[in-house]
């Protein structure tokens, strides 16, 4: 996961170079590049492609100096000087255009502290300045809120996933996120997006919260990728705007999996928006719920499910190519696509580590 702090993936490559290059043990002196710096800090942001694009410009230079440049990256803390309070229309620019995102930040913010952050996606007919206006004041000081904003909520969308994990990476960069406590909730067409963007991404958060949402039953397959993920799915029975019928499905799946998962019902009703909203009388439920919820540590058996928009890492596998699987951002547009989604036409990898033996079993994957 992209973060200020090395993920233990980041460190283990780099505790590699670092090994291969020769390191021995000792004190490091100060002295370093200032460059080395930077491709040593580039590297522990990067994904695995770019990671693995940087790797030859690190074993270019000395273990020595390598180093000393971790551990001055290590040492330190994001600036200071980071903005806090509430930080409407921030811009951020992904791949080739430009977005926007409001980040709240607690006012008492320290660098010497970790904080959890929650990301929040809007639905339909909002924005995440309206969002985080909404969030704030529920959740106070306790947390760092990210609510980036999507024209029409379309967060099932190859831009809107790739906003949410520049969000992630971006706020990381700039505050100390506690890792192991980034949390991914939405309402209505963002609790969908929750669904969409949290199993294809599951080991990045500790917990997938969707509200008044649905996930459609083609996609269920995508939920072994959430295994070692919590769910907390709220959904009001007067629902008229997204079924309740959807949740309480997908809650019977989840438990006959063996999944974990918390589910809310609440029969309330809104003047504006009927039995489709949250109510603020299940705040204190979350709350609770939230505070002692962590990232579950790497597991040692995991299995990833995948269409061929998807082939990225998934804890510690990576499926880099496979054979007739379906596209899921295709089938919006594409009727046979959408029939081979339909019809099941995923990716799967099992890998199980057993001592010094890892047994991988596969199904439509190619490499």
């Amino acid at each position: 996961m992209t973060s200020r702090r090395a993920s233990p993936i980041a460190l283990a490559l780099l505790t590699i170079v670092l090994t291969a290059c020769g390191a021995v043990e000792g004190v490091i002196g100060p002295r370093v590049s200032a460059d080395t710096v930077a491709l040593v800090r580039q590297y522990l942001r990067a994904d695995d492609q770019d990671a693995e694009r940087l790797l030859p410009k690190l074993t270019a230079r000395s273990a020595k100096e390598l180093e000393a440049a971790l551990r001055r990256v290590l040492d330190d803390p994001p600036s200071h000087h980071a903005p806090t309070g509430m930080l409407p229309d921030q811009p951020i620019r992904v791949g080739d255009a430009d977005f926007r995102y409001a980040l709240y930040v607690p006012p008492s913010y320290t660098p010497a502290k970790i904080y959890p952050l929650i990301i929040c996606l809007h639905g339909a007919g909002f924005g995440g300045d309206a969002y985080l206006d909404r969030w704030q004041p529920r959740l106070q000081e306790a947390y760092i809120l990210a609510c980036p904003t999507i024209e029409g909520g379309a967060w099932w969308t190859k831009d809107a996933e790739a906003l949410v994990l520049a969000v992630l990476a971006e706020v990381s960069r700039s505050y100390r996120i506690e890792t192991d406590r980034v949390f991914l909730s939405g309402m209505s067409n963002g609790g969908t997006g929750t669904f969409l963007i949290g199993l294809n991404h599951a080991d990045r958060f500790a917990a997938l919260i969707p509200m008044a949402s649905a996930l459609p039953r083609a996609l269920y397959p995508l939920l072994e990728n959430a295994r070692f993920t919590r769910f907390y799915i709220i959904h009001g029975s007067r629902d008229q705007v997204m079924p309740v019928r959807y949740s309480r499905e997908l809650i019977s799946y989840l438990e006959e999996h063996g999944f974990q998962a918390e589910y809310r019902e609440h029969d309330k009703e809104h003047p504006m928006a009927g039995g489709h909203f949250f109510p603020k009388e299940e705040l204190p439920a979350l709350v609770e719920w939230l505070a002692v919820r962590h990232r579950t540590p790497p597991p040692r058996q995991v299995t990833i499910v995948r269409d061929r928009d998807h082939l990225d890492r998934l804890y510690w596998v990576r499926i880099d190519d496979t054979r007739d699987t379906a596209s899921f951002w295709a089938s919006e547009h594409d009727p046979e696509e959408s029939r081979r989604l339909e019809g099941g036409a995923f990716a799967r990898l099992t890998a199980v580590i057993d001592g010094q033996t890892i047994t991988v079993t596969t199904d439509r994957v190619t490499r």
